[in-house]
């Protein structure tokens, strides 16, 4: 029933304003003047003045869904600790959270006493306060910092108050309350450690003493000793026999933390290990694409002087006059493109970069690599080239391929110093190539070739070697998935094997080499020759 000057609108009461005036004709509750000046001066209401329309209110916030922000500070507040220990944090954590429960309780129940019973009849009343301000004691102790010694208050607060409950009630008067008396001692072993679980259990053996005291004092013959006895004693056991397990699971704890420490720790050393063999890898790398600039700059510059005079040979032959001008075009363009192949791999190879997988086709590099490889051995060495057709796709770094092939064409001219004969052949498989490289050098002993694969072991001078290009190869094997074989015996030469697995089985297209197999140092097809070294 709305009161009288008042208008009802949605069951809230209104008052009529001062200067408000009703629209003829309009539904009941539409107003202008007073309540729409009204309406717009409280916040969270909007009101229609539209004839026939029913006024309306946005909701406000409500209160029983605070703010995201608001839990999100609750929550940093109770996460604002000056305990670093994880697993102090933790248990600190757990303890506020008792103690404001228990204080929280205490409190009510002091509020519920005085509201039914009045504060003339306090009873317990006292003890509740007294507990409740303990509690909240401990509770600032821990927030501030004192993490072990909020927890040892906690303690002996309950074995107080368990004593004196012993000491008011004995006994047998509360068998049902022997599991509420161990609480303390789970506490001191989860909160404080081993040596707190065994002092614990000492004073819950006191305070059962004396509850078992106060009973022996009220008992009138001799089997209600006895049974007081009997009670003491069962009760003593219960708590030995948990403090031993508490012990054994507390020491196991410890042993299970410590390992994990130490595993974290050895985790940690493993990943530093692995980060500076990575990044001494690198150097290595780096190191050994320097060297292989040196050992590839005077082929360079030699084949540099043979595309320059091919190209002022062609600019200036008075036998070109009467050729067509794209003829002469395409040879200068042709020797051109030779020349920017060299650049770009020598480029290549002065730049550090991080491992790059992708798939190519096998074959296809190694005819690439021709201008790189052949300008390496001496007028005095024959090279034999018997690459297959296109179709040996493999999944591995291209440059490092390109590397791993520069280092062992470099030990093989190194060891025909007067001359001999390198081959390199590929013969695919189904599910590998296998790359056979061959000289007729020096060779190895025993010895020497045990040690192949070592970094920085060289046979060379100092100052020609670093040592490290074997190394280079046999990691780039291992990254790729694949294997690598070497026979050498002293002057019978080497033999090495490469296999690297195919991304799929190989298909032969077309045949990348001539009939003849063997090539000169300018990377032009010839027929198969020898020339005296010097």
């Amino acid at each position: 029933m709305a009161a009288p000057n008042s208008t009802a609108v949605r069951g809230h009461l209104f008052p009529d304003m001062p200067g408000e005036r009703r629209i003829a004709g309009a539904g009941k509750g539409s107003v202008v003047g007073g309540h729409e000046s009204f309406c717009r001066r409280m916040p969270g209401r909007r009101m229609t003045a539209n004839a026939g329309s029913r006024p309306h209110r946005t909701p406000a916030m409500n209160i029983f869904y605070p703010p995201r922000d608001l839990w999100q500070r609750v929550i940093g507040w109770i996460k604002r600790m000056p305990i670093h220990a994880p697993q102090d944090r933790r248990n600190a954590l757990m303890l506020q959270t008792i103690l404001a429960i228990v204080g929280t309780a205490a409190l009510v129940m002091v509020f519920s006493s005085y509201a039914f019973t009045g504060i003339e009849a306090q009873g317990d009343t006292w003890v509740a306060v007294a507990i409740g301000a303990y509690a909240w004691l401990c509770f600032h102790l821990s927030r501030r910092g004192l993490y072990r010694l909020s927890a040892s208050l906690t303690v002996i607060g309950s074995l107080l108050l368990i004593g004196a409950s012993y000491y008011v009630y004995g006994l047998q008067a509360q068998p049902g309350l022997l599991m509420i008396h161990l609480m303390p001692l789970l506490f001191a072993g989860l909160l404080l450690g081993r040596s707190a679980v065994w002092w614990t259990a000492l004073a819950n053996t006191v305070a059962l003493a004396i509850g078992a005291w106060v009973d022996i004092r009220h008992a009138t013959n001799i089997p209600g000793t006895s049974g007081v006895l009997s009670d003491l004693l069962l009760s003593s056991m219960n708590f030995l026999v948990l403090a031993v397990i508490l012990d054994r699971l507390i020491r196991s704890s410890q042993r299970a933390i410590e390992r994990s420490q130490a595993l974290d720790a050895a985790c940690m050393e493993l990943k530093r290990e692995i980060e500076e063999k990575e990044l001494a890898y690198a150097r290595l790398l780096q190191t050994q694409r320097m060297e292989a600039i040196g050992r590839l700059s005077a082929g360079a510059a030699h084949d540099f002087n043979n595309i320059l005079s091919v190209i002022v040979g062609l600019a200036t032959s008075p036998h070109l006059k009467g050729n067509p001008a794209d003829s002469v075009l395409s040879r200068i363009r042709r020797a051109a493109q030779r020349g920017a192949v060299i650049t770009r791999r020598l480029l290549s190879f002065s730049r550090t970069q991080v491992r790059q997988v992708s798939v190519f086709d096998l074959a296809e590099a190694i005819d690439e690599m021709r201008p790189l490889i052949l300008p390496m051995f001496h007028r005095g060495i024959r090279v034999s080239l018997d690459i297959p057709p296109p179709g040996l796709l493999v999944e591995t770094d291209h440059e490092e391929f390109e590397l791993a092939l520069l280092n062992i064409v470099s030990n093989a001219c190194d060891a025909m110093p007067q001359g001999g004969h390198f081959t390199l052949s590929v013969d695919p498989s189904e599910n590998q190539a296998l790359i056979r490289m061959e000289d007729t050098g020096s060779g190895m002993p025993p010895d020497v070739l045990a040690r192949l694969f070592e970094p920085f072991f060289t046979t060379k001078p100092k100052g020609e070697g670093t040592g490290i290009g074997m190394s280079i190869v046999h990691r780039f094997v291992a990254d790729s998935g694949g294997e690598l074989e070497v026979d050498s015996s002293p002057e019978r030469g080497t033999r090495i094997h490469l296999r690297l697995p195919l991304v799929k089985p190989y298909a032969p297209e077309e045949r990348l080499d001539d009939p003849t197999g063997a090539y000169d140092k300018s990377g032009e097809a010839c027929e198969t020759r020898t020339v005296a070294a010097g």
